[in-house]
């Protein structure tokens, strides 16, 4: 998350410890929001290393953040390159602003709404 101070490694055993300032924590002793970007790096570095995929889908990726963590992670995903496409499903706006297509789906009474738009 903007802090290169942080190193993720994923061990032998496969989990996941975070070090930050010589001090290590495995992955059950980070928040909420440190789990979820440390499972997302994972993801899509494995994605990347074993295939040969060029489309990447963020479910909710923003869940379990703070209103700054959750900022800084859209700005990095909105960074992520060597995909064709990146698709984002999320209940909050954090992604509207730096998307190219929007697709908003809402509640309707007992059904949906579906409507979209393109920032381009």
């Amino acid at each position: 998350m903007q802090d290169f101070s942080r190193v993720l490694r994923w061990n032998e055993d496969y989990g996941l410890t975070l070090e930050v300032d010589s001090s290590t924590r495995q992955f059950a002793q980070l928040s909420g929001g440190e789990q979820m970007s440390a499972a997302l790096a994972v993801r899509l570095a494995l994605v990347r290393a074993m295939s040969t995929i060029d489309i990447a889908f963020f479910d909710e990726p923003t869940a379990h953040l703070d209103g700054d963590r959750r900022e800084a992670l859209a700005q990095q995903i909105m960074k992520v390159r060597g995909f064709r496409q990146l698709f984002v499903i999320s209940h909050d706006d954090t992604f509207e602003q730096a998307t190219q297509n929007l697709i908003r789906v809402t509640r309707d009474g007992g059904g949906s709404n579906v409507s979209s738009s393109n920032a381009n």
